[in-house]
């Protein structure tokens, strides 16, 4: 499966604690959607977010 992924989850390490197998298979840039700071980072209508390919077969 593939996802697109930002923030926390483009770090190797964090992505390991959640999955044991992946591989960033190249960046990507989401559209329509912006990042929201907050105490869990979320996304919300308007801009884009940079992020990354994240691929795993779980």
């Amino acid at each position: 499966m593939d996802a697109f992924v930002y923030g926390t989850l483009t770090d190797p390490d964090r992505v390991s604690r959640v999955v044991s197998a992946f591989e960033f298979v190249g960046d990507a840039t989401l559209d329509g959607l912006r990042r929201v700071e907050g105490q869990y980072p979320t996304l919300a209508p308007g801009g884009t977010v940079s992020g990354r390919i994240l691929r795993t077969p779980e």
